[in-house]
């Protein structure tokens, strides 16, 4: 008994002191958008934009304008032998073009992700799984994209 409290405390005071901090602390004051205009699919860029703005500070020195281009594409994947499609590729493409504030230098990086969905029996099944797939690919890419800002703010 006596030593599973020992272990206890130990273990708990371990974690109090690992240096833990949650990831919105470790991205802030690294980049401010003052302005951030997208192009595209309007449910893609609102998402999306409001994925990137959870890193933006206010009191960050690295002050950028953004602007994203969305490109949407959904492709026949395969058929079967009657000719009817099974299922779909999607490809989802984000063309991001930084414009520093400070000195006008811009910055053009390209971010794309593919996802397979299949087609279901019922329509609204179909409907689901390609959102499915649309939302996952946003996260992906938005996650890519804060990954990219991080690198690349940390390493100016």
């Amino acid at each position: 008994m006596i030593n599973h409290k020992l272990i206890s405390i130990v273990i708990l005071s371990l974690l109090v002191s690992c240096g833990y901090k949650p990831s919105s602390q470790k991205n802030s004051k690294l980049i401010y958008f003052q302005k951030i205009e997208i192009v595209g699919e309007q449910r893609i860029a609102y998402i999306l934009k409001n994925n990137i703005l959870l890193i933006s500070d206010r009191n960050s020195k690295n002050k950028y304008d953004a602007k994203i281009k969305i490109t949407k594409k959904k492709i026949n994947k395969i058929k079967n032998k009657n000719g009817k499609i099974t299922r779909y590729n999607l490809s989802l493409k984000v063309d991001l073009q930084l414009t520093n504030l400070e000195n006008n230098s811009n910055l053009t990086k390209s971010f794309l992700r593919n996802a397979n969905y299949e087609v279901a029996t019922i329509h609204s099944d179909t409907i689901r799984n390609e959102n499915n797939a649309v939302n996952n690919l946003i996260q992906q890419i938005s996650n890519d994209i804060i990954n990219f800002l991080n690198i690349l703010m940390r390493n100016k």
